[in-house]
């Protein structure tokens, strides 16, 4: 079973759902839609990376769970497509704005399939400005953009291209999709600290490192053994 949870600061506000975070689920996992697509439930962080971005955070995390569910052929697919589309709506803003009003964003876009053995299917879309770690076998690794077509902000270049990668997750194992600047203001041997306990444990401890921002978002995915009746 998935443990899911979140927390979000908005100007300085705690809040348990914000603007820069995006869940969609999905009651079918692991079948086929009409169209023949994977379904999956998808989990999104989205991050401003211009001054005037932020208003437009929610809007698009939305949009891209939207397109995400529109006829889609496989699973990366269909983050190509809903983040392409997100790219799209703000170039077309920017097209139309001055330069001083432009908007752009950074994404994490996890789509998950599966939940019967061995585990969970777990496909990761990433533009910068954008921050996962995946927990694994007591060892973190930083999850980061790293193609030269995805390290630029969604809405201002015309080409670009998220970085796509997969992993497969077992009970035990933690994906944490967070801030950069709150990924960057816990070392490795914190966030190891804080995603080893049980999950429930987990976002109070990275909690204390983001209070003092004035906006940040984490959202934690642990893959748990199955309760039984």
């Amino acid at each position: 079973m998935l443990w899911v949870g979140q927390f979000g600061i908005v100007d300085g506000e705690a809040r348990e759902e914000s603007p820069w975070v995006g869940v969609f689920p999905e009651s079918g996992r692991g079948r086929t839609d009409k169209s023949g697509g994977e379904t999956a439930d998808l989990f999104v962080v989205v991050e401003p990376a211009l001054p005037g971005s932020e208003e437009y955070c929610r809007d698009l995390a939305e949009a891209i769970g939207k397109q995400f569910r529109a006829q889609r052929l496989s699973l990366t697919g269909g983050i190509l497509r809903a983040v392409r589309a997100a790219h799209e709506n703000l170039r077309d803003w920017n097209r139309r704005s001055l330069k001083q009003h432009r908007v752009a964003a950074g994404v994490s876009c996890l789509a998950l399939r599966g939940g019967a053995a061995p585990g969970w299917e777990a496909y990761l879309g990433q533009v910068a400005p954008a921050a996962a770690v995946l927990f694994q076998d007591g060892s973190l690794k930083r999850l980061e953009p790293s193609l030269p077509d995805a390290v630029e902000p969604l809405g201002l270049e015309e080409e670009f291209w998220p970085d796509l990668s997969r992993y497969e997750l077992r009970d035990g194992d933690r994906l944490l999709l967070l801030s950069t600047g709150l990924a960057a203001a816990l070392s490795d041997d914190e966030l190891a600290e804080a995603l080893r306990p049980p999950p429930e444990e987990t976002l109070p401890l990275i909690y204390r490192k983001g209070k003092e921002m004035p906006n940040c978002a984490a959202l934690l995915i642990a893959a748990l053994p199955e309760t039984v009746a």
